[in-house]
C-alpha cells in the first residue's frame, strides 16, 4: 500500500473528483489496483481517505501535460516549475477516493508508529499499518438520482 503526502488544496480537489492524476518525479514501485492512502500536508497534517491506482504514466513532462495536464488539476505554470529541468514526469491515476469519516492525525500515526515521519514524495506501508489504515471507517457516500 503506497502513502502519498499531498498538499491540502490538491487533496480537495481529488475529493471533489476534479483532480484524479497525481504527479510524481519518481515512479512508485506499485502496481494498478492497488490502493493508495492519501495523506494531506501541513497545516491540515493527516490521512483523510484511500483511492486505487488506475494507472501509471511515465512520460515526458510535455506527453504527461498534453495527456493528463487537465486531470492533474494544476496551472501550467505550477507544472512547468515542478518538472524544471526534468526529463521525465510520472501521473499517478487513482479512482474511487474513499474519504475517512475521522481522519486520521499525524498525532495519532506517530503514537501508533513509533518514529513516524510523513514522506515528502511516498513511501510505502508495512503489513501492520496497512491494517491499520483498512480498518478506518469510510464516509457514507451520497448518491444523487440522474
Amino acid at each position: 500500500m503506497l502513502f502519498l503526502s499531498i498538499h491540502p488544496e490538491h487533496v480537495r480537489s481529488i475529493a471533489a473528483g476534479r483532480k484524479t492524476v497525481e504527479l510524481r518525479k519518481r515512479k512508485p514501485s506499485i502496481e494498478p489496483g492497488s490502493r493508495v492512502v492519501i495523506y494531506a500536508t501541513t497545516p491540515e497534517c493527516e490521512v483523510v481517505g484511500v483511492a486505487t491506482i488506475e494507472a501509471i504514466h511515465v512520460e515526458t513532462p510535455t506527453e504527461i501535460w498534453r495527456s493528463h495536464g487537465k486531470q492533474a488539476s494544476v496551472t501550467r505554470q505550477a507544472f512547468d516549475a515542478y518538472y524544471a529541468e526534468a526529463d521525465k514526469a510520472i501521473g499517478i491515476e487513482i479512482k474511487g477516493f474513499e474519504s475517512f469519516a475521522k481522519p486520521v492525525s499525524l498525532r495519532e500515526l506517530r503514537q501508533r508508529w513509533a518514529g513516524f515521519q510523513p514522506p515528502q514524495q511516498y513511501r510505502y506501508l508495512d503489513q501492520k499499518q496497512q491494517r491499520f489504515i483498512t480498518e478506518r471507517k469510510i464516509r457514507a457516500k451520497r448518491y444523487v438520482s440522474a
